[in-house]
């Protein structure tokens, strides 16, 4: 049930900051939703971690190299491994170690870089996955309480196939960002404004200017993107290209406080990637130290994550007056024909003495 402007305009302005608080408290009291996250994280990767496995195996054997390649990274044998790998192994390089590879994948995908097939494959899988689990997720942060495994995934199964419709608007805006605006920026202004430049330094801060307004128009999709998806389950619309008119609008009269709401979402993760990158393992750390920093840092992500999202289910629903969830009642699962026909005995005694 959308709510008007009017009933906007007559409840009080929500603080970003005690929106961006109470996401962050919501996430933290509910655990599961975080280990769901996690899991599902994990299962993404397990296929590539098995093929880099197989083929590790398949070089190192039972070599003298095995025993020293466990000791850390050796770049000579992984120069020799590279020019000879092929599928997801061609993924393993340095720039796997520890911060490098979190940098590297955001500036191909920045750069319209072709990425591998297997990142490929494992990126499309995690956004499916994404897709299927943002319903349930949005729809546990909006009650603010625990809901059965039943519910969470017969919410996340019926907004599945409306997510995947709004992805098709929202894809094809990002393709339009990097169809047309990506090459006016740095083919055409870039090479127009850097022909005459004399110094290194102004060709950087004018690329740099650059990327930040690449970064304003992505993230504007991209808000656009969140409040349609929370206006979607908070208010069970099924029309997606209403959501998507329906977050502009949103959007639009609360452009500087959304903005804000969005950039301390942003910094915090700033934060995590800052952290990440003093603490990230190097070659010749302890493997199970190594793995227990990683994990940490992927809850740190998935909090990050799951509290962007419940920031904005927050601000959504003080803002319109949703505090008290609107949507459809919990799904609970039809009872076997077996446990009906007993139900239906029991409310009916005389049925049940025709029976005997």
């Amino acid at each position: 049930m959308p709510s008007s402007p009017e009933a906007s305009a007559a409840r009080p302005r929500v603080p970003i900051i005690a929106a961006f608080l109470e996401g962050w408290r919501r996430v933290l009291r509910a655990p599961r939703l975080s280990l769901t996250a996690l899991a599902a994280m994990f299962l993404i990767a397990l296929p590539m971690a098995l093929g880099m496995r197989g083929a590790l195996q398949a070089h190192l054997g039972a070599s003298s190299e095995a025993d020293r390649a466990v000791e850390g990274w050796r770049p000579d044998w992984a120069a020799e491994f590279g020019a000879q790998a092929q599928g997801v192994a061609r993924t393993f390089t340095h720039e796997i170690l520890g911060f490098g590879g979190t940098i590297s994948i955001v500036s191909d995908l920045i750069d319209r870089e072709a990425l591998s097939p297997p990142l490929v494959a494992a990126a499309t899988t995690s956004i499916l996955v994404w897709v299927f689990l943002s319903g349930g997720i949005l729809d546990r942060l909006a009650r603010g309480r625990p809901v059965g495994a039943a519910h969470f995934f017969g919410v996340s199964a019926v907004f599945f196939w409306r997510f995947l419709r709004l992805g098709v608007l929202i894809g094809a805006a990002y393709w339009a960002l990097f169809r047309w605006l990506h090459p006016w920026l740095f083919e055409d202004l870039y090479g127009r404004w850097t022909r005459d430049v004399m110094r290194e330094g102004d060709g950087i801060a004018i690329r740099v200017a650059l990327y930040g307004v690449l970064a304003l128009a992505l993230g504007l999709v991209s808000v656009v993107a969140d409040f349609a998806k929370v206006r979607a389950v908070v208010e069970d619309r099924r029309s997606m290209v209403g959501a998507v008119g329906a977050a502009l609008r949103f959007v639009r009269r609360r452009a500087v406080r959304v903005s804000g709401l969005y950039l301390l979402n942003g910094l915090a993760f700033v934060a995590i990637l800052v952290v990440w990158r003093w603490t990230a393992p190097s070659g010749a750390a302890s493997p199970w130290l190594a793995l227990l920093v990683t994990q940490v840092y992927l809850l740190a992500r998935v909090w990050a994550k799951l509290a962007f999202m419940a920031s904005e289910v927050v601000f959504f629903q003080g803002e319109l007056a949703h505090a008290h969830y609107t949507a459809a009642p919990d799904v609970v699962w039809p009872d076997s024909p077996a446990a009906e026909a007993i139900d239906n005995l029991a409310r009916s005694p005389d049925a049940a003495a025709r029976l005997l």
